[in-house]
């Protein structure tokens, strides 16, 4: 955990929060793999793209972004450098590591730089996907005055280890039930369709979904069907990789 005070994220026309990405990557192809993701990922928006780290940073110093996704091995300014100097001036940015760099060092280094997660290439995209919500979910709990033992946890682990302890509450059987749903359907569901089908509240159907979009294994699509609060509908997350 880096300690940092991210700046609060804006909205956009129908109020739903956006947060900024600035994406640190030479290679244009994945760059603009990046972006997409980004882009298509509910709640963020990349804004700008840096070919190295020298121009992150002039990027970060301008814009002012939530997050940045960054390559560590780019030639004109490497990540590792760029990362050090937010670090050093105490800039507001958060910071997610995508690189084919395995070496313990490396990763002991941007652990202690505090990157809120580290991907190893290749990766399937749902893995940077689930990043990009652990870090909106993460930054939602930072916002609060007080932090229980429960946010606490949230906030010190990564997207990948949530994934393997279940938020309290929670059970694997109707975990596997709402997945089992989502599976079948060649269509987007909303929590109560999801609900009567497994035999649950639409209340609790609606925690799994949550928690499925989070850490990647679903996406939310918004309804909007005149004034009033969009509804939001669920499909399974595409396990394509890149």
């Amino acid at each position: 955990m880096s300690g940092m005070s991210t700046a609060a994220p804006t909205a956009d026309r129908q109020g739903e929060v956006v947060w900024s990405v600035l994406i640190v990557e030479d290679s244009p192809e994945v760059a603009t793999l990046h972006r997409r993701l980004v882009d298509s990922t509910t709640g963020f928006k990349a804004v700008h793209v840096s070919s190295n780290g020298e121009a992150g940073y002039a990027a970060v110093k301008r814009l002012r972004p939530h997050l940045a996704i960054v390559d560590l091995t780019m030639p004109g300014g490497d990540g590792l450098t760029f990362l050090r100097r937010i670090r050093q001036e105490a800039l507001p940015l958060e910071v997610i590591v995508v690189t084919a760099s395995r070496d313990a060092a490396t990763v002991r280094e941007t652990v202690h730089l505090g990157v809120v997660d580290y991907l190893v290439k290749p990766f399937a995209p749902e893995r940077l996907r689930q990043a990009l919500m652990a870090f909106g979910r993460r930054s939602r709990v930072l916002r609060r005055d007080q932090l229980a033992q429960d946010d606490v946890d949230l906030v010190q682990s990564s997207g990948a280890a949530r994934m393997q302890r279940l938020p309290k509450g929670l059970k694997r059987s109707t975990l596997a039930a709402v997945e089992s749903a989502l599976a079948r359907s060649e269509r987007p569901l909303a929590a109560d369709e999801v609900g009567e089908q497994i035999g649950v509240a639409r209340v609790t159907a609606r925690r799994y979904l949550e928690y499925l979009e989070v850490i990647g294994a679903a996406q939310v699509e918004r309804e909007y069907r005149g004034p009033g609060r969009p509804r939001n509908r669920y499909r399974r997350a595409q396990a394509t990789r890149t």
